[in-house]
Formats: structure tokens, sequence, C-alpha cells
């Protein structure tokens, strides 16, 4: 080992370097200042109460009058649209694509990096994304017809990848480097050879610094040949068409289609790849294209000797290129992709009398028109690290962009008008989950809190005043909606045994039941404390459950979900506002729970940070004019024309799921028997990692994790955060036939342990969510800690009820590292969803899913939750993925292949005798189906292995030790 050194003249070594993040405080993005005093006690306003929250200026300030984080009161009246004044459409979509308007069908897309720090193009974006297609975002819509063809040219134009990317174990360079005082700023300036007396101290700096500083191999972005997991060569792309039932290798004549594993290179790798004295890389994999590529995606599919229409759907498409995936969708690079056909047609001659109209004009008796929503929560800001000195100034998009802009537009309706939306969440992260709805009333949000727009008089006296609102006044204030389809699959309905398409009317979803995170204030009870007491009780047992998770007149979106929804405009609503909102679902994370728990506590030390709510005023909605002439309308009455439901679409049933004789021949499982298959995700990011005892006599055994374990004074070794954290998959996790199932799997295309499954078969899946969460006593001074920094304590498993009981109790418990439920999403063939099973405080299941469903993204709940779904694997034979859509999980390795065959005898499912249902219980499905213990889930949460193209990693490379907190 190196002697320790504080020279900074010279470079730092490893282990002097860790040592100085013990005692610090993490560094926010927004600057460098340490901030130590108590947290302020966010939440939901109540009237006449100022609102709470950071100073102006202070971590999570916003700039005033719009959404996301906000120092102080309502928002600036004058910067909100008041509809009688104004009465004219703003409503801003992006621009259409039609395939059949061009005879080579082609579009091309030309990604182009932000010329930093200009103002973007994009309208309301006044903090720049990275990336772009053309230089506008959102990307254009493409409509096509589902027996269409369309080609996408993707032409990389950006430099190259000249980033350095750490091989084998390392530390994660954001989580380590934690205290921000000027002392640190200053070494770690010396380390880079620059001016400690004038220290660039920015967070997003440092991983250029702590390559100089850990002794870890590393290797230039532009020289990677494979995929690697973590966040690596963002400027390396591809194209993914998110929801489209296409083949997802090459079409017959050799043509690209849907291949997310092929990789675009900007010019910049290849030029320096041939003059690179290592010949290896004179080559391109076949995996490998420079410059530009085309793709042709064909709709039409084969089936039965026919072509069949692709079904009708909202879909989208995006990049997809394995380390860039989350920087690049960050940027806003993301486009509708809208396959038009029967239903489309079917609903168009029923209200405007036409087959095809055009969709964004009001035609017809009743204003029909169609309206398209791409809302992305894009404040998890994307990182070039290719951007020269720029790359300390990263820019963070809107928190919300709807249509690529700031919202909020204003849409003009007459009464009894009907308008189809076409709802997208293009979110990357855990924080952007939304409930979809409408108001009655114009609703503004600043600060992490709602407004209600209240007008008084007309003409030159009217007077507008804002007061702020409650979340159970919200949920008062919801209206009417009615949904036709959900991730680009129309809904259908059994009845008598008869499938056919439906509309869901929406307000009769959970009637007449109590919102338990909307519950008022008790007695004495402030709002935070309100707050926090609410989202414990959503977890009470599974009435609470289902009544927090499904709600009346709204529609949950996780990443990637689209919807398609019907507003009809009351026939009694002329010189009224409706605000569209789409508001932040907090009972997908720990992060809200967390914030107000260390609140309540007001530990010393604790690091302070101000989460607001991430809603979003997607739009206003103003009626005026004289009612439609065909006001009287019944949304409902559309079921009537809608056309029968494709072979594609129908339900899955049992005995598709049934190995036949010939098969069973073939695959050594017996006939009569169910394909099954049960899989789990799990993993831990940075923010909160726990602290991880290493035994120190491990280390002689386990040389390999020397930059990876933290020595202190009193001989303690902490195991730290490594370099990509833990998002990882295990492909197998059948506890019924192997108990110990050793740890899960990183993406990696050529080590073999994934899905192969038969080509035109069906099987049923079961996931997993090992991802935990677990609690420890953040007050380091009462409770001191060797080798605890900022957040990261020593963390025990736990029960929710238990957790919440001591932390009401006393405040010295609280949850320590936090857990998410991560949204699983299958290429190629959608998913026909039978369970969500959510646990409750003290971890049983329960199914918050009303009736099954196709989706082709769905979140699996954290500590032990449970997804159960069929899907057929029809019509291709080649390799695809399934991954978190929480972008950056991906990018760690939260990803596998699933590897479609032709051969019974290559597949690798597992028969079962019985399988689960939608209407059986949790522990009747719990023994067709075996749950992880808590120690398991411990296990599989903080361990993977990885066997990327640049090397194997086992971490932690030993068997963990669950640990326990005694009573004292």
């Amino acid at each position: 080992m190196p002697d320790d050194s504080t020279d900074p003249s010279s470079p730092l070594e490893r282990r002097e370097f860790l040592k100085l993040g013990a005692a610090g405080l993490a560094a926010s993005a927004a600057g460098c200042t340490p901030r130590s005093e108590p947290v302020a006690m966010p939440g939901p306003a109540v009237e006449g109460s100022p609102p709470a929250g950071p100073p102006p200026g202070g971590p999570g300030s916003g700039t005033g009058g719009g959404q996301g984080p906000g120092g102080g009161g309502p928002p600036d009246l004058a910067t909100l649209v008041d509809p009688p004044e104004l009465g004219i459409e703003t409503w801003q979509e992006p621009w259409v694509w039609r395939a059949t308007d061009w005879d080579d069908a082609r579009l091309d897309l030309n990604l182009v990096r932000y010329q930093s720090p200009a103002p973007s193009s994009s309208p309301g974006n006044p903090t720049p994304a990275l990336f772009s297609y053309n230089g506008v975002n959102p990307a254009p819509t493409i409509r096509v017809r589902g027996d269409g063809i369309f080609r996408l040219r993707i032409r990389n134009q950006l430099g190259p990848n000249l980033q350095e990317t750490r091989i084998g174990p390392a530390p994660d360079p954001v989580d380590l480097v934690t205290d921000t005082d000027r002392e640190v700023c200053a070494l770690v300036e010396a380390a880079r050879g620059g001016d400690p007396e004038n220290p660039q101290c920015n967070p997003f700096f440092w991983p250029e610094q702590l390559h100089q500083v850990v002794d870890t191999e590393r290797r230039p972005g532009w020289s990677i040949k494979g995929h690697v997991n973590g966040q690596n060569c963002t400027h390396t792309t591809n194209i993914h068409t998110h929801g489209l039932h296409v083949s997802p290798t090459t079409n017959p004549d050799g043509t690209h289609s849907d291949n997310v594993l092929l990789r675009i290179l900007p010019r910049g790798d290849w030029e320096r790849r041939r003059a690179s004295e290592n010949e290896d890389l004179h080559t391109l994999e076949a995996h490998e294209h420079v410059g530009e590529l085309e793709y042709e995606l064909r709709l039409g599919y084969e089936r039965d000797g026919a072509v069949r229409p692709h079904p009708p759907g909202t879909h989208w498409y995006h990049p997809h290129s394995h380390g860039a995936t989350h920087d690049q969708v960050a940027s806003g690079m993301a486009g509708f992709i809208i396959v038009e056909g029967d239903v489309d047609e079917a609903i168009n001659r029923a209200m405007t009398g036409e087959s095809w109209p055009e969709p964004d004009v009001a035609t017809g008796p009743h204003g029909y028109r169609e309206r398209l929503m791409l809302i992305q929560r894009v404040f998890v800001g994307s990182v070039d690290l290719d951007a020269g000195r720029q790359r300390n100034n990263v820019r963070f998009p809107p928190l919300v962009a709807v249509n690529g802009a700031m919202p909020s537009n204003m849409t003009v309706m007459r009464p009894g008008a009907v308008e189809r939306w076409r709802v997208l969440n293009g979110s990357v992260d855990g924080s952007g989950t939304k409930r979809f709805m409408v108001l009655e009333g114009q609703f503004a949000e600043r600060g992490g809190r709602m407004w209600r727009v209240v007008a008084e008089g007309e003409g030159e006296t009217r007077t507008r005043r804002l007061e702020p609102v409650t979340p159970r006044e919200l949920e008062e204030a919801k209206v009417g909606l009615y949904q036709l389809s959900f991730d680009g699959f129309t809904l259908i309905e059994e009845t008598d045994g008869a499938v056919r398409h439906t509309i869901r009317d929406l307000s009769l979803q959970n009637a007449g039941t109590e919102n338990p995170f909307t519950r008022p204030a008790e007695p004495g009870e402030g709002a935070a404390e309100a707050r926090l007491r609410g989202l414990e009780d959503c977890f009470r047992d599974g009435e609470s459950l289902r009544n927090a998770f499904v709600r009346p007149n709204e529609v949950f979106l996780g990443n990637a979900n689209r919807a398609d929804v019907f507003f009809k405009a009351p026939l009694d609503a002329a010189g009224k506002t409706f605000t569209i909102f789409a508001q932040e679902a907090h009972i997908h994370t720990d992060n809200l729970q967390v914030q107000l728990q260390l609140a309540r506590a007001r530990v010393p030390g604790a690091l302070s940070f101000f989460k607001p709510d991430f809603d979003v005023v997607v739009g206003y909605i103003y009626v005026d004019g004289d009612p439609v002439e065909g006001g009287d309308f019944d949304v409902l009455d559309l079921r009537d024309v809608l056309p029968p439901v494709p072979d594609l679409l129908m339900p899955v049933r049992e005995d598709e799921l049934r190995v036949g004789a010939d098969e069973a021949a073939r695959s050594g499982v017996p006939a009569g028997e169910a394909r099954t298959r049960v899989l789990s995700y799990s993993g831990t990011g940075g923010a909160t990692w726990p602290c991880i005892l290493y035994p120190p006599e491990l280390a002689e055994a386990h040389p390999e994790l020397e930059d990876i374990v933290w020595g202190v004074e009193d001989g303690t070794h902490v195991l730290l955060p490594n370099l990509t954290r833990t998002m990882a998959i295990h492909p197998d996790f059948d506890l019924a036939a192997n108990p110990d199932p050793g740890p899960p799997i990183k993406f990696s295309p050529g080590h073999g342990r994934h899905a192969r499954v038969l080509v035109d078969t069906a099987e049923e899946w079961v996931l997993y969510n090992c991802s935990q969460t677990l609690w420890g006593r953040a007050n380091t001074e009462r409770y001191p800690q060797p080798g605890a920094w900022n957040l990261h304590r020593y963390s025990y498993v736990m029960s929710r009820a238990e957790g919440q009981r001591r932390n009401r109790e006393t405040g010295d418990i609280s949850i320590m590292s936090r857990a998410s439920d991560h949204p699983f999403h299958i290429h190629v063939n959608p998913m026909w969803v039978l369970r969500v099973e959510v646990p409750d405080e003290n971890g049983e299941l329960h199914n918050v899913l009303p009736e099954p469903q196709w989706m082709d993204t769905v979140p699996i709940p954290r500590n032990g939750g449970r997804v159960v779904f069929r899907t057929r694997f029809d019509d291709f034979v080649g390799t695809w993925v399934h991954h978190c859509h929480i972008l950056a999980h991906e990018d760690m390795g939260m990803m596998q292949l699933v590897e479609c065959l032709d051969d019974a005898a290559e597949a690798n499912y597992r028969g079962r005798e019985t399988v689960a249902s939608h209407a059986a219980t949790s522990a009747q499905v719990s023994e067709i189906y075996p749950r992880p213990s808590e120690d398991l889930m411990y296990r599989q949460n903080l361990s993977f292995v990885d066997h990327n193209d640049l090397g194997r990693q086992n971490y932690p490379g030993f068997e963990l030790e669950v640990p326990r907190l005694s009573d004292d």
C-alpha cells in the first residue's frame, strides 16, 4: 500500500483521497456550498400557511413562475394564461412526417449536439439538452398505416468518444467525493494540476479527476468495441421503435429492423481506431457501423400465409445504445410513432363522417380532433463527458417538458366537443411516474405545490388571485375521462365468452373510495407530518394499496407508458377553464418518505435537500362558443363501432401455455405442462448505498477489491459503492427448483444466461423485484458509525411496519437505503398482464391490477413485489431484450437478452402443472412461484456478476452477512 500523502503539490494517493469524504456533505449539482442546518419541512400547502422549502437561491431553487423546485410563494399571475382574455389556441405539437408522402418512405434523423452554451432551439428550453434529432425537440411524429413500411436513416454527426471508461471494480465517483468545502476542492484541483487557490469545484467534473487518483485500468470510449455496463460512449447511438411488433434483427432481404444491439459510431471513433497501434481495432464488429445506418420497419407481419396489418396504436421511438441510452433520451431524443388502422378509421367515421380527416383539426358535428402530449420528466440531467471544458457546466433541461416546450399552452373547445389525446410519458428516471387527469378550474404550479386561480368580475373589472390547494381538493376537482387504449393496445373486455374492444369510463374506476395519501391533517398535525402519515397509510393493507394505486378519473403512466383518452367538454361549461394535469406518483419510490422522515427527525449533519413534487400543468382548456351540433353524444357509444380484436391481441389462454407431444419429445418437458419462467430485478443506486462491513480477514483472499474498500482509523473496513451500482437481473429465479440461485447478472450479449424461447409459443413469466428498502440510524452524532459519510449509513433489513413504528416513536430509525419499483419493458411482443402485486407494510402481497390488460411496460413493485404476465413469441425468430425503463438502470446493466428459436431442444423454460390467474389469491400464487426471503433479497440487491466485453467482475466477491439492528 502506498503511504498516505496530503501534499497538495503531488497527486493524491488513493487512500488519502478516500478519507477526505468521511465527514462531508454531498455536493449539490447547483454548486459547492455545504449545508448542515436542519432540513426544511416540505409538503403540500395549507391555506394561509407560508410555503415550505429552501430559501430562494438555495439547492433546488427554481427560476420562478413555472414548474419544479421553487423557493417561495405562488407563481406570478402575469406569467399565467388568462383564457377569457387570450381566447385563442396556443397549443404546440410536434411536426408530423407521413411515410406515404415520400416515394422512398424515408425520414433522415441527424444526431447533433446543441452548441454549448448557446440556448436551445426548442421553445421554452432555457438550459438546453445535450443532443437532439435534427436540432429539434421532440423528434418528428411518424404517422404510418398498419400495413405500411417506413425507413429511418440515422446519421451520427457527433464527435468522437474521448472519455475514459474504467475497467473492473471502482468506487462511484460522485458518491465518493462528498466533502465540498474549500480544502477538498483545493486538494482535488491540485491532483489535476490546477490552481488550488482557484479550484473548479463541480461534482460533474470529478470523474476525470478520480481517474488520476483511483488506480484502475481505463480505456478511451473510441476503443470500446462491445457492450459495457455503465454510462459510457455517449456519442454512440442507434434506434428503437418502442411498442412495435416488428422484426428484432433483419428483414428477409437483409435490411436492418429494430435491432438495439447495433451501434452507430461517430466517424471520429473509426479514425482513431485505424490510427491505433492495436490491430484488433482496425476492423469493425458485425454490430458496428460508422457514421450512419438505415433501418426499414415493416409493420405488416406474416401469419398463416398472409400478411396481417399491425394493430393501430400510439407508440414511440428513441435511441437505445447501451451505455448512452439515458443521456440521449434525457436530452429529448424521442418522438411518436402513430400506427393508423381500423380502430382509428371507425372512430373517425363515427365522429366526423370521414375515414381520414386531418387529425389536428376540429372536424364534424362533434368538433373532433386528436392531440399529442409527450410529457418528459427530465430533471436528471444528461452529461456529455466529451464536451470539452463545458463538461463542468452540465445542462439540465426543463424539469418537465410537454412536446419539448415548457407548459402551459391553451386549447379552446366548444361545449360538447370531443377530443382524443395520445399521451406519452417519455420520462427516464424513478421520479418520472405520473397520474394523468383533468381538473375543473385553472390551476398553476410553483415550488412543488399547486395553486388555484380564482377570477372575479368581467372585462376591465376582472381580477384574479391565487389560493393554495390541498391534495384532497385536487382529487375532488377531477372530471371525467374515457380511456381507449394503454401502451398502444386498444382495451379489450370479455363478456359471456366473447372478446371485444372497449372504452373504459374512468369515473367508475374504483369509484367512491378514499385515497389514503390525500387524507387531511388531523388536529395538531402539520402539513408535512400529515403527508408522511398519508404515505405510510397507503401500505397498511390490501384495501389501502388498491385505493392508493387505482383512482377514479385518472390514468397511471410509468416511464414509457402511453394512454389514449377521450375528453368531452361539458355542455354547460361555456366560459369555464379546465387544467390538464400530470401529478407525480410518490408511491413507486422511497424518495419522498426519506425526505419527510429526515425532516421530522431534524438530523444534524444529514444531507440537506429539497425535493419538490414534479407535478406539471400540461395545458389549459377554455370552453368557448356555441355548443357543437352533436353535443349530446355519449362517448361510450363509440364501443359499438369498434372493429373485432385481432388474433395478436386476444387474451393469452392457459391452454396456449401447455407443451404439446411433439415439443415434449424435443424439449424434455412433459406434455401438458405449462411453459413458465421466473426472473428477478434487483439493485441499489449510489446516492444512499448502505455501508457494508468488509471483514479484514478477507483482504488477503480478495486483493481485487482493494480499490473499493475504505479503511478508517479504527480498523473498520467499509465496502464502497461500485461504479456501476448493482443494477442486475437474475434470469432463473425459480426458487421452487433452485432455492440458492446465486447472484444476479449484468447485461452481456455473450455470457449465454438468458431467456431462450420457442417461436410461436406462449409462456407465463413471473417477475420479482428484490430492490430492498433498508433502515438505519441517520444521526451519527448520537449513534457513531465508523466509515459512514453523507447518507451512507449502516443499514438493516426491517419490515416497513417496524421501521415506520420506530420512526414515529423515537425518530432515530428511518429509511437509509432507498429502493424503487423497476418499470419492466420487453421488446417485440406485448404482455398480457395478469397481476401487479404490491407488498403491504407487513410484506403481504396484494394484486392492485383491477383486470388483465395488454402492456409493454409494467412496474415491478419493490421489496419483493411481483408481476405475472403471459406473452406470445409469435412471428419472429431472433434476439431482442427486456430491461428496466429507468434508463440509467438499463445503462448500468439491468437488461438481458431474449433469444427466440425454432428448435424446442434449445428452449430453457421450466414446465409446471399449475399456473397463476388473475382470480387467484397472492398466497396461492406464492405456492406456485415461491417468494424470496428478506435475507435473499438483501444479498441479491447488493451483488452482481458482470461478464462484460472488457472483463469479468464478481461484486462483492464474498457472501454478504445480513445485518440486524438490535433494540438498544
